[in-house]
Parts: structure tokens; C-alpha cells; sequence
């Protein structure tokens, strides 16, 4: 798989960040979760994330913020998501069967 289906993680995971933190005043952290995983997944097909991959990429990302126990202001830090993308990705395509390079240092 191209470095460009990469390249789509990390905009679906940015804007579903960028949706969140204008809820920051949310109490409820399961709804905020459930909300970063339907945002992701409209995000990454709007970015041209091939479909059968969607579900599996914003599972794991959805299931790597709510283990980091991540809040909307945590969602700017491109570090962060940047990380939970590229893993996810990384699991989605192992997972498919498709040889993972590792990251160039």
C-alpha cells in the first residue's frame, strides 16, 4: 500500500480532533469517543481512504484515544494523532495481508 493511504489517517484523525474540541465543554466521554469515531470515518472517506479500510482505521483509532483517555484539546497535538494514525494504519494493513516498511528515521 502507498505512502499516500498513509497519508490519509492523519486528516480523518486532525478533523474529527478539530470537531471535538469545539465540544470541549463535554462532559460525557463516551459520547465524545462515539462522536471522534463517526467524524473519523466520514473524514477518511472524504479524504479518499479506500472504504473497506475505514471501519477497521477508525476502530483502532477510536479505541487508541479512549485508551490514552485523549480530550478535545488533546486532538491539536499532531504528534499525538499523527502516532495513533500511523499505527492504526499500520495494524489495517498488516492486518489485510499488505508488508508494513518500517518508518524511515
Amino acid at each position: 500500500m502507498s505512502s499516500t493511504t498513509k497519508a490519509l489517517a492523519l486528516p480523518a484523525l486532525i478533523t474529527g480532533g478539530l470537531l471535538l474540541s469545539a465540544c470541549g465543554g463535554m462532559v460525557d466521554n463516551e459520547q465524545m469517543y462515539e462522536e471522534f469515531a463517526k467524524t473519523c470515518k466520514t473524514s477518511f472517506v472524504a479524504e479518499g481512504g479506500p472504504a473497506e479500510m475505514t471501519e477497521p482505521f477508525c476502530t483502532c483509532s477510536t479505541d487508541k484515544v479512549r485508551e490514552q483517555e485523549l480530550g478535545p484539546t488533546d486532538m491539536f497535538d499532531q504528534e499525538k494523532m499523527t502516532a495513533i494514525g500511523e499505527d492504526c494504519m499500520n495494524e489495517v494493513l498488516a492486518a489485510s495481508g499488505v508488508e508494513v516498511e518500517p518508518a524511515a528515521e
